[in-house]
């Protein structure tokens, strides 16, 4: 299986409601696991992250892979949007979970799956 994490996971993991152990283990069972650029930009681009918080992004990202933004990602955005009401940025992560044959990892009331 592959995943693709969502921002709001990489989120829990820095603020310890999701020890980072348990997380990187679940994960490297996957064939693949990875995050969105998109996933990068809301992490890093958020004003109230701490140095220490940047820290562990940093160090959690950078044992994934980082599946940047292609113009076939945006088409398949475009499609997302067009069937769904649903956020440019949301839109894209969704498209890349799906061109890169990932299934989405992230929080749904209060529990991964």
């Amino acid at each position: 299986m592959n995943y693709l994490i969502d921002s709001n996971v990489w989120i829990d993991a820095v603020a310890g409601r999701l020890p980072a152990d348990d997380f990187l283990n679940l994960l490297s069972q996957a064939e693949r696991s990875g995050f969105s650029s998109i996933t990068r930009l809301e992490l890093f681009g958020f004003p109230n992250l701490t140095n220490a918080e940047e820290i562990k992004l940093s160090d959690l990202l950078s044992r994934f892979a980082e599946f940047d933004v292609t113009s076939g990602i945006i088409d398949k955005a475009i499609q997302i949007r067009k069937q769904r009401r649903m956020k440019v940025p949301d839109a894209i992560i969704a498209a890349t979970a799906l061109i890169k044959d990932c299934v989405s990892y992230s929080i749904t009331d209060k529990e991964y799956r």
